[in-house]
């Protein structure tokens, strides 16, 4: 047998066995009042007809003038803002050319009132202008009139002859009674049919939709007027209750029938009930009870207007003012005891398809007719006080209670305990997961489950870190969240691990709800509702009243709404402008509706801090706990009243004087201070509008669009110390749920510019400006370039002086630099080649009177001879010196000859025929006699010495050879030898083009080769010949002349 047919057996049981122990309280009105007089704004108490326009104002018509209600506050027309005869406003008519945007008030001479965009304006001689049958007095009443809706108040007050019964938003399209009964029906102003009646009188006759009827006040109503071929008039109308429980009509007793022609609603009061007509076909009329127990008759109650679109009722009186009735659109069930507390509900659980079980074992619900529920189930054990703040019925029927620490498990059928634990600790949450395990949130000893299918079902400790359990809810059998009084966890059940949700530790989390994979919603107490959707956590914008901080639980609902039971009413939100939020940000962008008292609860305050928090049954309601009684309501169904009305401009004051306004645009003059005052008609709850605004100014550039709410109850904008320039005021609110809802007007104030403000004079000055700078900086300019041409011309004289300077220093520093370079080569000649010598010819001579004395004559001559061959060395380097120092000193240019180069290289190889035969070596010329050369002899004659000199000084028994080659116009001298050659360090020397220094010998002091090379390469310079030297068989040097 199913869970279902079980509980229904049981409540069938339960119900027969048991008398019925609770049940609704006392009956209630089903509406909320509201009462407004001339205390509240009213001009004076008569309110003889209502009308509301297509802007959503309402419109009063007064013995005092026209008065506009938008919600807030009254504002009066009288006659000196209309230029009306009279201040008593009678009626409302559309308007004659079918215009959806204007209706008309007539006054008691008739006179034209247009309504349009929330004001009133005097329209003369309207009617007369489309029907010019019609008699024109001053006067007396010309016998034509609108009708003026039911019951007439003017009835034999005046002589009517033709009487419109308007159709509209249709063009020229009415009925048009006359005196005999006849009824015309015209259409775009042409006469379509005709209708003979028995209405003698045009008092009797009301509009339902396009048709008309007639009662005669003594139980008879006929349909007199149609605008269809097809039907048979005049006829009886059949009156039918709309449902069979409905309270019958007995028209045999006394009645009053209130029409509104504006809307084409008709109502029938009787025995303090007020019944809507509308018509199922022509000439059937359908009654539906609308209010009861509300006594017409002492309330002087003359006008009637049903709004049915937010289920408002309109009443008008002639001494009380205007009543407003909002029927409930939410239902709130109770338990008649007196027991205290006894109506306190927290948590609850779905009981069967209609009904919910309480922790107190109290059974309340609604059939899916509405019909109410309300029944006890016996205590399961006597004495025993449930916890009040979770309470489970399982999937196989069974019900889960708690009491401090201990766990009570109940079959659903028979009632009978079928287990029993106690955990040692309070219990905070029970809560059964898909797999029909019990898990126990304690306050003080972690997070505990049972499963019932196992034997003897234990209780397991799943984990000591989760302590004070507010709520556990099922995500995936991996996935679980568990929120606390500190922080949101998610546990895996199944690999047993425990993390907490970042940036949730400091929060007191109260339930949870669950929209779809990934998209968590939450509570918490004092920070109001969060989501976390794809790991990502947002923190919901409260209302301005900050009632959401301390929001109780969210339900959602299958149009994608959530709802949100709080400690001061019930809040309805879109989810996706929620989950928009979470991108753009803009907490203006958000509209929240909240629900109050007058919608049908008991009490504003709801109870949450318990699971489950909101039931959904089965049957389409959804139950909610309070603090007197179970709201119930059916989400998807539940209409919402939202603020989405134009927003008006209703007036601009300067020093508490209106001003002239016209348009979406004023100018002021010699005014900087301002207020404006708003108007957005909204006859629901006031909260649920929020408007806000911004002003931006040509005079700055708003880099980012601030919006401030407007909270005075004038609904105006103070706008000081407005500097000249134009502003543009732009009013908006959320109109109602979804992306692009709002209401936007845009208002522009214009102040002038003085004359000293406006763009010629700008421009003018600014010219000047320009002009005077020009002349300016020219005049500075052109002193500036006479300074700088002095100027330049003493940098010029300064420059020619310091290059001067600098090329005489950099002179002096190459003569240094070249005198130095010469001391140290005369050092170093002096140190090596000089001075050598010189200590062997001491040494050499020192030895001779011994050799004579012992008569050692032929070494004292070999002696002689090696003495003579040094001191010619000798003198032979100090010419060779001589000359190259003469040659450095002087700075200028060598003088050239023409001479013939073998004849010198003969007469330098004279000088070393000795030289030759002590090294052994053989001196080989092979330098054409032919060749001659244009050049400096002596400086030539100093190289070619000190090269064939190197060549012999460094070779032994071997060759030393001059030859001379001539290419094109190169003349190539080259002398070679035999010897073992140039070390890389002198081959990189001679052969570089730089004036590095002649490298030295780590080995034999300033060089191997002397003051030689250093006199060749600095001679060669002076006589433009290259110097090159290769090491390949010896030493070769190559001197390459260029001929002239």
């Amino acid at each position: 047998m199913s869970r279902v047919v079980r509980l229904l057996l049981c409540l069938v049981f339960q119900v027969v066995v048991f008398p019925l122990a609770a049940h609704t309280t006392t009956k209630t009105p089903n509406y909320t009042l509201r009462h407004f007089t001339s205390e509240d704004g009213l001009p004076q108490n008569s309110v003889r007809a209502i009308a509301e326009d297509r802007d959503g104002f309402l419109w009063l018509a007064t013995d005092m003038g026209l008065v506009r209600f938008d919600g807030q506050s009254f504002k009066t027309f009288g006659k000196k803002d209309l230029g009306t005869r009279t201040d008593l406003a009678m009626f409302f008519a559309p308007d004659l050319h079918g215009r959806r945007d204007k209706i008309y008030a007539l006054d008691e001479r008739l006179d034209h009132i247009q309504i349009s965009r929330g004001n009133a304006a005097l329209d003369k001689h309207l009617l007369e202008t489309h029907f010019p049958r019609m008699p024109k007095g001053k006067e007396q009443y010309s016998g034509w009139s609108y009708t003026m809706s039911l019951p007439d108040r003017f009835r034999g007050g005046y002589p009517v002859s033709h009487y419109l019964f308007l159709l509209p938003d249709e063009r020229g399209s009415f009925y048009l009674w006359q005196k005999g009964g006849r009824i015309d029906l015209y259409r775009n102003w042409k006469k379509q049919k005709t209708s003979a009646t028995e209405a003698l009188s045009a008092f009797g006759i009301f509009r339902l939709g396009k048709n008309l009827y007639y009662d005669d006040g003594h139980g008879n109503i006929r349909l007199v007027a149609s605008d269809s071929k097809a039907v048979d008039i005049p006829r009886k109308a059949k009156l039918t209750p709309a449902n069979a429980r409905a309270p019958k009509l007995d028209l045999t007793k006394p009645y009053v029938v209130h029409s509104h022609d504006l809307s084409g609603n008709a109502f029938i009061y009787q025995d303090q009930k007020l019944y809507l007509l509308s018509q199922r076909s022509q000439g059937e009329i359908q009654t539906s009870l609308l209010l009861e127990d509300f006594d017409f008759h002492r309330n002087n109650v003359v006008s009637v207007f049903f709004d049915e679109r937010h289920r408002r009722l309109y009443l008008g009186t002639l001494t009380n003012g205007l009543y407003i009735l909002d029927f409930h659109i939410f239902e709130t069930l109770t338990v008649d005891t007196n027991e205290p507390e006894a109506n306190v509900f927290y948590s609850h659980i779905a009981f069967s398809d209609s009904t919910a079980l309480t922790p107190s074992f109290n059974v309340l619900g609604k059939t899916a007719a509405g019909q109410n529920l309300a029944y006890n189930v016996p205590q399961l054990v006597d004495g025993f006080p449930m916890n009040r703040h979770s309470v489970l019925v399982s999937r196989t029927g069974d019900i889960w209670c708690t009491k401090l620490s201990e766990l009570f498990w109940f079959d659903g059928k028979t009632k009978r305990l079928k287990g029993k634990w106690d955990t040692g600790k309070e219990i905070a949450r029970i809560y059964e997961d898909n797999s029909g395990r019990i898990w126990i949130g304690t306050r003080f000893d972690g997070l505990q489950y049972i499963d019932p299918k196992e034997k003897g079902a234990p209780a397991h400790i799943f984990t000591r870190k989760i302590n004070g359990t507010t709520y556990i809810l099922e995500e995936t059998p991996e996935l679980f969240w568990v929120s606390t009084g500190r922080g949101l966890f998610k546990i895996n059940p199944r690999r047993k691990t425990v993390s907490m949700v970042p940036q949730t530790e400091n929060l007191c989390v109260k339930s949870l709800y669950l929209s779809g994979k990934g998209e968590l919603w939450f509570t918490t107490f004092e920070h109001g509702p969060f989501v976390l959707r794809n790991g990502k956590l947002t923190r919901i914008p409260v209302d301005k009243n900050k009632i959401l901080t301390n929001a109780h639980c969210i339900v959602g609902d299958q149009n994608g709404y959530l709802w949100i039971p709080t400690n001061s009413g019930l809040f309805r939100m879109y989810r996706q402008d929620l989950l928009d939020f979470t991108i753009h940000k803009d907490s203006t962008r958000l509209y929240y509706h909240r629900y109050s008292k007058k919608h049908g609860f008991r009490i504003d305050e709801f109870n949450g801090g318990c699971q489950p928090c909101a039931v959904y049954l089965k049957n389409g309601y959804v139950s909610l706990p309070s603090i007197d009684g179970l709201v119930f309501f059916k989400p998807e169904h539940t209409p919402v009243d939202v603020p989405d009305s134009k927003i008006f401009i209703d007036r601009v004051e300067a020093d508490s004087r209106a001003l002239p306004l016209s348009g979406s645009r004023i100018e002021l003059t010699d005014i900087s201070n301002v207020q404006v005052f708003v108007s957005s008609p909204y006859l629901g709850n006031r909260e649920n509008q929020q408007l806000y605004y911004n002003v931006s100014s040509d005079r700055k550039t708003e880099t980012r669009r601030i919006w401030y709410p407007i909270e005075n109850e004038q609904q105006s904008i103070h706008l000081n110390n407005l500097e000249s320039g134009t502003y543009t005021l732009k009013v908006r609110k959320n109109a109602e749920f979804g992306r692009n809802s709002e209401q936007l007007t845009t208002f522009t104030i214009i102040i002038p510019y003085a004359w000293y403000e406006t763009w010629p004079f700008k421009l003018l000055i600014i010219t000047l400006l320009l002009v005077g700078i020009y002349f300016y900086f020219k005049r500075r300019l052109k002193k500036a370039d006479r300074l700088n041409r002095i100027l330049e011309s003493r940098v010029s004289e300064k420059t020619r002086n310091l290059q001067d300077t600098l090329s005489v220093l950099k002179g002096s520093e190459q003569e240094l630099l070249r005198q130095t370079r010469l001391q140290m080569h005369l050092i170093a000649s002096i140190s090596h080649d000089i001075r050598s010598p010189l200590r062997s010819i001491e040494f050499a001579s020192g030895k001779v009177t011994g050799l004579i004395q012992n008569g050692d004559l032929q070494l004292v001559e070999m002696i002689g001879s090696s003495v003579n061959e040094s001191s010619r060395r000798v003198l032979s380097l100090l010419e060779n010196m001589l000359s190259y120092v003469k040659s450095q000193m002087s700075g200028s240019s060598a003088a050239h000859d023409t001479f013939a180069v073998r004849d010198l290289v003969d007469e330098i190889a004279v000088i070393f025929n000795d030289s030759f035969k002590v090294q052994e070596n053989k001196f080989v010329n092979h330098v054409p006699e032919t060749l001659l050369l244009k050049s400096n002899r002596q400086l030539l004659k100093i190289i070619l010495h000190n090269l064939i000199d190197n060549a012999n000084k460094y070779t032994s028994g071997g060759t030393v050879t001059v030859t001379a080659s001539q290419e094109n116009e190169v003349v190539r001298l080259l002398v070679t030898d035999t010897g073992p050659g140039l070390p890389e360090t002198v081959l990189n020397w001679v052969n570089g083009d730089n004036e590095i220094i002649y490298p030295e010998s780590a080995h034999s002091g300033p060089g191997i080769h002397g003051i030689g090379l250093v006199i060749v390469k600095e001679l060669a310079g002076m006589l433009n010949v290259r110097i090159r030297a290769t090491s390949v068989s010896g030493a070769a040097f190559s001197i390459e002349f260029w001929k002239e």
